[in-house]
């Protein structure tokens, strides 16, 4: 009996596909029922919300309570008072140089300012941001480097009301996909210091709703003028990451509680990019425009979301592209699913930029019973020369979102174990996350995965191994160890480990 290889490649993308397409079937026989009983533990309402007011403080918030010493009194007499027997006595005001919204905290809220308009501002700025620091190391039979990578991202929020804010952040420590640490030596990397500050607005844009912006146009709520708007720097992400997952300068419109196609709710958003885009290759191209139009349908057992985009760009680095990106989310009996496929077509020529190809996948996970574990099953196909429409720097490729051994971490140089790129490859990963305490402040995360190309797809069949364990340090900080070993059908491994700090202020 004659057995090729390319009757081999056949089977294997068979299987694959009926993998994705199992998945995406209902649950036959499935009782509706839930199993995941329910605690019968009775709460406190007293308890419920406890140090709400003290909890995540952002720097702004600190640096009054530095400035103004009744703050800690407050808190004090907050923590004091029974709520059972009121006294009838206000509560103390909190004092504030960056204004105060006091929404879901105890205390009056403010009157704020009207506008002639009609709109009521209560203007408030928070400074917040996050703080990653990194030891991680990767070796291949091309690859191997130490390295101690970091990375800051700092935001200024600056609230007027519920709707309408001013958004700006920094990114000072890494830049186009570098990131500011040391390099050690001993590996094929060149050893040194890794400079990659940037002190350029990374994110800075505004956005609103014209409704609440002006609510004497239509102080009935009749001429439904539910429409948001953005402009500026600000982040896109699409299909999950995979059409669109970058941060561009544009403006966009949205109009949304609307009951088109006989959705229960639906949102269309228009998006145009005039700036800083980055095509599927994660390099940014000068003079490339998107013109995206999203739209998202609620229905009763799913959400539906479809995009479609178009980006412009010079000849000699691919030219135009189209792309379509189709969704559906929802639940079958107790298993959360995604089922997502996206193309894309190369208008002029095919390069790493812009590609033409399909990508297709399914993601399936539920809670486990009488736990909180988590038990997950992710597939994908890949055919032809997929690429996405705007993919930034540090985002790696359309699968970087999709699971843990496909992951593009955001941080130094360490990639995907088993990479995350989608040209003719078929795979999937099972992975397990198991919480070491009820209260779920350490968890270990358990992850196989497999990856193998047909008609004629670079790269070996691969197989790999991944491992996480995570665990509270603080209120605002969290620590993070990850390893993962991969072999291929070449009998060639790799292995990699990295243990990041996280701190959130």
């Amino acid at each position: 009996m004659n057995f090729s290889l390319q009757s081999f490649s056949r089977i294997r993308v068979i299987a694959g596909v009926a993998m994705i397409l199992v998945g995406a079937l209902p649950q036959v026989g499935m009782s509706d029922t839930h199993s995941l009983y329910l605690s019968n533990e009775v709460i406190d309402f007293r308890d419920f919300g406890k140090d709400l007011d003290g909890s995540n403080e952002t720097i702004t918030e600190k640096l009054d309570d530095l400035v103004y010493p009744e703050n800690k009194k407050r808190k004090e007499w907050l923590a004091a008072r029974d709520v059972l027997e009121p006294t009838g006595e206000d509560v103390p005001r909190r004092q504030s140089l960056f204004g105060d919204q006091r929404f879901l905290r105890p205390g009056r809220i403010d009157n704020g300012t009207t506008l002639r308009s009609g709109a009521t501002w209560r203007s408030a700025f928070m400074v917040y941001g996050t703080f990653r620091t990194a030891l991680q190391g990767y070796n291949s039979d091309t690859l191997e480097f130490q390295e101690w990578t970091n990375r800051l991202d700092l935001f200024g929020n600056l609230a007027l009301s519920g709707s309408e804010r001013v958004f700006i952040g920094f990114r000072p420590l890494d830049d186009e996909g570098k990131f500011t640490g040391y390099t050690f030596s001993g590996g094929t990397v060149p050893s040194g210091f890794d400079d990659a500050r940037n002190f350029e607005p990374r994110i800075f844009f505004m956005e609103g709703d014209l409704g609440e912006m002006f609510p004497n146009l239509d102080p009935d709520d009749s001429r439904h003028l539910d429409y948001q708007f953005s402009i500026g720097r600000q982040g896109l992400s699409f299909q999950d990451g995979i059409m669109i997952n970058d941060i561009v300068d544009g403006v966009g419109l949205t109009r949304h509680n609307t009951f088109l196609l006989g959705a229960s709710a639906a949102k269309i958003t228009a998006f145009v990019g005039l700036n800083e885009i980055h095509r599927g290759d994660n390099r940014r191209s000068s003079g490339s425009k998107l013109f995206l139009l999203s739209s998202w349908f609620d229905y009763s057992d799913a959400t539906i979301e479809f995009e479609t985009a178009y980006v412009t760009g010079d000849s000699a680095y691919g030219g135009d592209g189209f792309y379509l990106g189709l969704g559906r989310l929802g639940r079958w009996g107790y298993w959360n699913s995604t089922l997502r496929g996206n193309a894309s077509f190369a208008l002029e020529n095919e390069t790493a930029a812009v590609g033409t190809g399909a990508l297709f996948t399914h993601e399936l996970s539920r809670t486990t019973r009488y736990s909180d574990d988590v038990f997950y099953l992710n597939t994908f196909l890949g055919v032809d020369h997929y690429t996405s429409a705007a993919r930034g720097p540090a985002t790696g490729g359309p699968l970087g979102r999709l699971a843990f051994l496909n992951r593009a971490v955001g941080l130094g140089k360490y990639g995907a174990p088993l990479g995350n790129g989608s040209g003719d490859v078929v795979g999937m990963s099972v992975g397990y996350q198991h919480f070491l305490d009820a209260e779920g402040y350490r968890s270990v995360l358990f992850e196989l995965g497999g990856r193998t190309p047909y008609a004629g797809g670079e790269g070996p069949s691969m197989l790999g191994f991944g491992l996480r364990y995570q665990q509270t340090l603080t209120r605002q900080a969290f620590l993070v160890i990850d390893g993962a070993v991969t072999l291929d059908e070449d009998g060639n491994t790799a292995h990699g480990g990295r243990a990041e700090v996280q701190v959130k202020f």
